[in-house]
């Protein structure tokens, strides 16, 4: 194993700065205090990165009796930070504080979020010992994530006009000062160009190679390549923080980091050794075991997630009141972010981990056993239309952001866009439902409940739009298309239904029938609810008036001829009349339809009908079509 390090003078300038700002902070310490005596603190990222993403500790030597400065997730205008420590940032978990080992305590809990690694069973932590047997380096290694890239400092006599030239020097590949009078450097010059100091300003200490842009990754590719890890110590590593392998709790998700090869998979919130041939591991994110800790598997325990589990109780170190007494090591508690992954069709997937707060004026954390925030988009798909968000990817079980909470115990929760085959138009409003009839061959999706809140239709209106035809030899135009509801429901709503004609015109043989839809022709209607639906039969009449054939029904008045499909439909229809007055003409009252039931199909559906209110309404026959026990 090759190791690496070196000595990079920007680490020199932040503890100065730091040194600077602590001794602002003893200003208010009292006297008393022995100029000599001071204690390290060591703020410990524990899995998350500080200031940088190699940095996971930093390391300050401050007075006693001194405060220290925070180090927070975020920037903030606050007397205790410090711009210049950077921010303690790990993706997908939020900081809640930092605290001394000694003030966590623990207790065994089935569905806590710690596990104890025993160095007796092979398990351990690294954690900071001034006589540790390891440090914390840089590794040579092929296809390592980091790369260092050398430029040469700038002497005191170099000129303002100093270039670089990209070469292959006594330092390995890097930048170094262009010579004019070097044959070599002066071929690389003519061919390549030179770079100015600013444009290299960003080179300072290990990078992230993936960071790079395709150009500078192109430039780079023959640099050495680097991983950190933990290895043994040797004297050519004095000055480097050391280690030993102890045992300890750690929290568990902090154990995992991805990894392309990684020897793990998350099952539902388990780990599983990855198995290739098992298929329900191949789309799946892999993991390894972070190499700040030790896990080996036995036959009892196979996986981390077969580790007892602790919950911890932890007081925070209160950086506006605490002051250090003593040597000690300051640990980043991180909580995961509850985070809601809305995948489409299509495999993108939007992760989301904050919602509106309730006035709609800021972010705030999703917290479990609370609503979460929804995805305002509608995703697409050709052939395809979006019906809802569910919570399995096979079928439509849709997720309720009025009233379902993000379930406790976990941190993910995968919602899937459900989408049927065809263009369909979307329903989600009373406004949207009014439309149908405006494209009565058209294929409409009801995606929403709708409650039209005690709304009654007149005039023999419908809440679709439709509008019964009363007047003789007008032209009948029926629903022909398909209305298809993924289990939501139409509800509370009334249909006033009147068929009053001059004595002269009772004849005229003209059926008014109220329903959902007036008329249906070979049309398909499947998977609706309607619910607190009430149909009022006007059989108020005079002396030159009569009231004519007359009927309603929940779904369709009538059906002509061809067949209609109706499918897996649920009603609760109540039909009354408004006055005791009878008609000498026959009434016509159905479930689901009223008339023309042999011109459809119905299959899978059920019904609450209640027409006692107009027993005794014709002197004529009642007519009543009723779903088969």
């Amino acid at each position: 194993m090759i190791k690496f390090s070196k000595k990079i003078q920007i680490q020199k300038i932040f503890i100065l700065i730091m040194f600077i700002f602590i001794a602002g902070l003893v200003g208010c310490s009292g006297g008393g205090v022995a100029e000599e005596e001071k204690f390290i603190v060591v703020y410990d990222g524990n899995g998350g990165y500080l200031g940088n993403k190699t940095n996971t500790f930093r390391r300050l030597e401050v007075a006693a009796n001194s405060k220290i400065p925070k180090y927070l997730s975020d920037y903030a205008q606050d007397p205790y930070v410090v711009s210049s420590l950077g921010l303690a940032t790990r993706q997908g978990y939020n900081l809640l504080g930092w605290y001394l080992e000694e003030n966590a305590e623990y207790a065994p809990n089935p569905n806590g979020a710690y596990v104890y690694l025993d160095i007796e069973d092979g398990n351990g932590v690294y954690t900071i010992n001034d006589e540790g047997e390891y440090v914390y380096g840089y590794i040579l290694d092929e296809f390592g994530p980091l790369i260092y890239i050398y430029v040469e400092p700038i002497g005191e006599n170099d000129p303002e006009t100093t270039e670089y030239i990209f070469f292959n020097g006594g330092n390995g590949l890097g930048f170094y000062i262009y010579n004019s009078e070097d044959a070599d450097h002066v071929e690389v010059y003519e061919v390549d160009g030179g770079y100015s100091p600013s444009q290299l300003a960003k080179y300072v200490g290990y990078l992230q190679f993936n960071d790079l842009t395709n150009t500078e990754k192109e430039l780079f590719q023959d640099i050495p390549r680097f991983r950190q890890d933990f290895y043994e110590y040797t004297e050519a590593d004095e000055g480097l923080t050391r280690y030993n392998l102890e045992s300890g709790y750690v929290y568990f998700d902090t154990m995992f980091e991805e990894s392309v090869d990684g020897e793990y998979v998350d099952v539902e919130g388990i780990y599983q050794v990855y198995d290739a041939e098992n298929p329900e591991h191949a789309d799946l994110v892999r993991y390894s075991i972070a190499n700040r800790y030790v896990f080996t598997p036995s036959a009892e325990i196979l996986t981390p997630s077969d580790l007892d589990r602790f919950n911890a109780d932890i007081t925070y170190w209160d950086f506006e009141v605490d002051r250090v007494t003593k040597d000690m090591t300051l640990i980043a508690n991180w909580e995961k972010k509850l985070t809601v992954n809305f995948i489409q069709m299509s495999g993108q997937v939007t992760a989301i981990t904050t919602k509106q707060n309730e006035t709609n004026t800021a972010a705030i954390s999703l917290v479990a056993g609370e609503t979460i925030g929804k995805l305002e988009t509608i995703p697409t798909y050709p052939g395809y239309t979006f019906v809802g968000w569910s919570t399995s990817m096979d079928e439509y079980l849709p997720w309720d952001f009025n009233n379902d909470v993000f379930p406790l115990g976990t941190s993910e929760l995968n919602l899937y866009a459900y989408m049927i085959q065809g263009e369909y138009t979307r329903i989600t409003t009373a406004s949207g439902l009014e439309k149908v009839a405006l494209n009565p061959a058209g294929k409409y999706v009801l995606v929403n409940d709708i409650n039209l809140n005690g709304k009654i239709y007149d005039s023999n209106m419908s809440p679709l739009g439709f509008k019964t035809q009363t007047a003789s030899g007008a032209t009948i135009v029926p629903f022909s298309g398909e209305f298809i509801s993924m289990g939501y429901k139409i509800s509370n709503f009334t249909l006033q239904v009147t068929n009053m004609r001059k004595n002269i015109d009772a004849n005229a043989g003209v059926l008014v029938i109220g329903a959902l839809f007036p008329y249906v022709q070979n049309a398909k209607i499947e998977g609706l609810i309607v619910e607190d639906a009430y149909a009022i039969l006007s059989t108020t009449h005079t002396a030159t008036s009569t009231v004519a054939e007359i009927g309603a029904a929940a779904i369709v008045g009538r059906a002509l001829e061809g067949t209609t499909t109706i499918t897996d439909v649920h009603v609760e229809f109540t039909i009354t009349a408004n006055s005791p007055n009878t008609t000498n003409y026959p009434v016509y009252v159905g479930d689901i339809v009223a008339y023309g039931v042999e011109n459809t199909l119905i299959t899978d559906s059920t019904a609450v009908f209640d027409y006692s209110g107009i027993t005794g309404i014709t002197t004529d026959v009642l007519y009543v079509e009723e779903l088969s026990e």
